[in-house]
């Protein structure tokens, strides 16, 4: 029967199911892997996508080889995760590399191992190692103190996903950025003028968060203030777009930590001592503002759950994500998964990995599940 279907209405009726499902309907027969296999049946299931709720669809990339699923605490079945080996180039397939997480857009998530970039698509498990871009490198020969910062986006005026790697010199006056096109397949390197750094006055560094065209950084600037950066991916110009709120704790001013999102909102978070604040928006320009989303003390959990654990560090407490049902999934001291439950104050753990505590921070990445594939054909 699906073989008679006019292919308008087979497409129109394909778009409506779930990336992970798409794939597997790739086996069906060689008409529906073609259909589904076209960067354009992708490029409008993703539409598609963003004009729904993307909550659903939303999954957690953590540590350097496993995807976890919101469905999966919201049913209560718990912590059901999906392995994922890689074998590149830099690496063995056991993933004995240190895998750095440095961003993620579109169901595309950004790996730096061993120097090199890798791209991944966790939904189809289709992968691209970029070439060597030798930027931080000869930024390195010129003996600079230098702070590193990445991140992936989309680009909508040219259609095209970017890769940073940027480097930014406060006392020197140098900040520059190599940029990689999945379009072209090439590194290219911008530099920003000085002017421009200073007009600012922000630290910039870490990992950029992609957000309507742009990618945004939680920034440092002089006497604690703080803001948010953004790079946007046409102009490739940097703008302060927002200040960052401050919260109260134990009688002082404390600056936030980090940028998250949250379906088509971005949020900030504070977390200092025992208590987490975070906040949303889903304005735009310094005119935004801020709203108070939620706020959690860990007190008694922390009390009760870590009397007897070694080196324990009840600040490291990352708000990842909010489930449809309203529960909030904490990464709490890089190893534990927290499903916090703000209408009655309750929670359960779920030991991210079989192993004691030990002195590293576990990356993660937040992603959606889609088509879209690392090579831009």
């Amino acid at each position: 029967m699906a073989e008679s279907l006019p292919e308008e209405i087979l497409i129109d009726i394909l778009l409506r199911v779930p990336a992970e499902s798409l794939v597997r309907f790739k086996l069906v027969c060689k008409r529906w892997r073609s259909l589904i296999s076209e960067p354009g049946f992708a490029k409008l299931h993703l539409q598609r996508l963003k004009a729904g709720d993307l909550i659903p669809r939303q999954r957690i990339f953590i540590g350097d080889d496993e995807t976890i699923d919101f469905k999966t605490f919201d049913a209560n079945e718990g912590c059901v995760a999906v392995p994922h080996k890689i074998k590149t180039i830099k690496s063995d397939g056991n993933n004995t590399n240190w895998w750095q997480i440095k961003g993620s857009c579109d169901g595309l998530v950004c790996f730096l191992v061993s120097g090199i970039f890798l791209i991944y698509n966790p939904t189809t498990r289709e992968y691209r190692e970029l070439p060597f871009s030798d930027f931080e490198e000869d930024c390195d020969l010129l003996d600079r103190n230098n702070e590193s910062f990445y991140g992936i986006g989309y680009d909508p005026r040219s259609d095209d996903y970017k890769i940073v790697e940027g480097i930014q010199e406060l006392f020197d006056h140098f900040w520059g950025a190599a940029i990689f096109s999945l379009k072209s397949g090439s590194w290219r390197r911008i530099y920003f003028p000085s002017e421009e750094l200073e007009e600012i006055g922000f630290d910039v560094g870490g990992n950029g968060v992609y957000w309507k065209g742009a990618l945004h950084w939680h920034v440092y600037g002089l006497w604690d203030e703080t803001g948010i950066l953004s790079l946007d991916l046409s102009e490739e110009k940097f703008h302060q777009v927002l200040l960052a709120p401050k919260v109260e704790t134990d009688g002082q001013s404390r600056p936030c930590m980090n940028l998250g999102i949250h379906g088509t909102s971005l949020f900030i978070y504070s977390s200092y001592g025992n208590h987490v604040h975070t906040w949303i928006t889903d304005e735009y320009g310094r005119g935004g503002s801020w709203t108070k989303w939620f706020s959690v003390d860990w007190t008694n959990w922390f009390s009760v759950n870590w009397t007897n654990r070694f080196s324990v560090d009840p600040n490291v407490s990352i708000p990842l994500v909010c489930t449809r049902s309203g529960k909030i999934i904490f990464l709490i001291n890089r190893d534990q998964l927290i499903l916090f439950n703000p209408e009655d104050n309750t929670y359960k753990d779920y030991p991210y990995k079989d192993y004691p505590y030990n002195d590293f921070s576990v990356e993660y990445a937040i992603y959606l599940e889609t088509l879209i594939s690392p090579y831009l054909f």
